[in-house]
């Protein structure tokens, strides 16, 4: 109970060059894309987190559609070694000074790119350059069941997404 209860801070870094009221649907990146070789993790742990990152986007207004058609792509990375997380980077084109100035809080953020933290990106379709990034630690045990982790995984997108910057859907 007092797991779920407590949320820690989380920051978010986003581009001023993209105008995310225009943000009203979302995908992932589909299984037998290249996102997929970005990183080894098992299909349980990537269910549990495209199904909440749907829950927490759908109860925010945002409607989910094929990558086609969806106006942003919606990316998630596993930290667990830098390597990784180095090929993950590129394969998002992640522009550390593009989003440094641009937070959702104020003052200077710096992320904590620690092992077992999940890595939020949401990536402009038409360039595929990651346009907002948040970090969370999941704080897995040893002793968590599915169930537990799945809640864990759930809180920490819930948290992160809470920091999107306003669109017309909200």
């Amino acid at each position: 109970m007092i797991a779920c209860s407590s949320q820690r801070a989380t920051h978010a870094k986003f581009s001023a060059y993209y105008d995310f009221s225009t943000v009203a649907s979302y995908s992932t990146f589909a299984r037998n894309s290249h996102f997929s070789d970005y990183q080894n993790i098992s299909d349980t742990t990537r269910n549990s987190i495209e199904l909440a990152i749907e829950q927490v986007l759908d109860a925010q207004g945002l409607q989910y559609q094929s990558s086609a058609q969806a106006d942003v792509l919606i990316s998630y990375h596993l930290i667990n070694r830098m390597s990784e997380l180095n090929r993950y980077n590129k394969g998002v084109q992640y522009c550390r000074p593009c989003l440094s100035q641009n937070t959702a809080e104020q003052g200077k953020v710096t992320f904590a790119m620690r092992p077992g933290s999940l890595l939020l990106d949401i990536v402009n379709k038409e360039n595929h350059r990651a346009i907002w990034r948040s970090v969370y630690p999941l704080n897995f045990s040893e002793d968590d069941n599915s169930f537990e982790q799945q809640e864990k995984i759930y809180r920490a997108i819930e948290v992160m997404l809470s920091t999107l910057p306003k669109t017309t859907s909200l």
